[in-house]
């Protein structure tokens, strides 16, 4: 007899850029769709960057929100499901979390209505107008939904110090397929110590250049990939000079579209980050078997713990001292902590684990 899914409908504010938010939700979807028949409406846009996430839905819907439509996209949204009648919703972001519990209101059929919070408020003035106006009318809803899911013990943290209400709060963090990311047995001579992010300020750009130049006398190689990570991005090409780095010595790789080998390639892995939620490139990083030197920002320190080192933000004199004192450690030790970090990934992170903690809170709203 075949199993009658249950339909599980998922509100984003937008499923067309590689956030956090969205790369989980695709694989959310993909590790239960033996048991949900899932639904998308995005607010604003879909994208064929996600299409073989949108071909495993039952349906998916792109609102066209722009902010001057809202009344309107709010009215589509609460026709849609009218129509679907789910048990349950999954929202995802500030934007979604808002529109949604507005269009549920005075609805005779209510399904119940589950948060998606994937945000650090280590700066909420440095916030866009359009995600302060969002997160100010979260915070006058957060009562209504039937739960919050935060993927950060640092963001359920900071959320609650700002004000938001629930009496269901769950913190899940985001999981990633162990399959996609595999440790490489090898090491390097020199070392090489990679870094992953765009180039913004949440990222400590300047930081980590001060880093490198601390240990430009060292045998270390570093690679740097990302968005703008490339001289010809004039500030860090200003960055590189003013530094004085040696173009052989640190590898400025832009953006690149293989993160599994870009892992492989490096033996621990750097975040210099200001400001961070759930840092995934910790967890890919960990699954990749690669120990982490971390600033100490949103959930760094949780998922690090002692298989790595955990720094004060802004501070390059510590970085460098952290990893000079990894560089040193025999190769026997580098190799116990390979496989330490990957099994704590396997234990804690892995796509299967949190799946069944988001099925686990679906199941307590039906």
């Amino acid at each position: 007899m075949k199993m009658i899914k249950k339909i599980m409908v998922h509100i984003i504010t937008n499923f067309c850029g590689v956030g956090g938010a969205e790369m989980m939700l695709a694989r959310l979807i993909q590790f239960t769709e033996d048991q949900y028949e899932h639904v998308i409406i995005s607010l604003m846009k879909t994208s064929k960057v996600y299409q073989s996430t949108l071909d495993r839905c039952q349906s998916h819907y792109a609102l066209g929100w722009n902010g001057l439509n809202t009344l309107g996209t709010i009215q589509k949204l609460r026709g849609l499901l009218k129509q679907l009648q789910p048990k349950t919703v999954q929202c995802w972001m500030y934007h979604a979390n808002a529109l949604t519990s507005l269009s549920v209101i005075g609805l005779a059929e209510k399904p119940n209505v589950v948060w998606g919070i994937h945000h650090s408020l280590a700066s909420p003035k440095d916030e866009s107008i359009s995600t302060k106006i969002a997160l100010g009318l979260n915070k006058v809803l957060s009562k209504q939904p039937t739960a919050i899911i935060y993927c950060a013990h640092s963001s359920k943290q900071q959320h609650g110090d700002f004000g938001f209400k629930n009496a269901e709060q769950h913190v899940i963090a985001n999981g990633v397929s162990l399959d996609k990311f595999q440790p490489n047995s090898q090491l390097n001579h020199p070392i090489v110590i990679g870094f992953a992010g765009r180039y913004h300020t949440a990222k400590g750009y300047p930081y980590l250049f001060e880093t490198m130049s601390l240990l430009k006398d060292q045998n270390i190689i570093f690679k740097i990939a990302g968005g703008g990570a490339s001289l010809d991005n004039v500030e860090v090409k200003v960055l590189f000079e003013q530094y004085q780095l040696d173009a052989k010595k640190v590898n400025l790789l832009d953006q690149i579209s293989d993160m599994p080998a870009f892992y492989q390639s490096i033996d621990a892995f750097l975040m210099t980050s200001i400001t961070e939620g759930f840092p995934n490139v910790l967890v890919e990083a960990m699954a990749s078997g690669l120990p982490c030197i971390s600033t100490d920002v949103g959930d760094a320190k949780y998922i690090v713990q002692d298989l790595g080192c955990i720094v004060p933000p802004r501070n390059a004199q510590a970085l460098a001292e952290a990893i000079l004192e990894y560089s040193k450690k025999t190769d026997a030790e580098k190799q116990a902590l390979k496989q330490a970090t990957r099994e704590r990934v396997e234990q804690n992170f892995s796509i299967a684990t949190v799946s069944r903690q988001y099925m686990q809170v679906w199941s307590q709203q039906a």
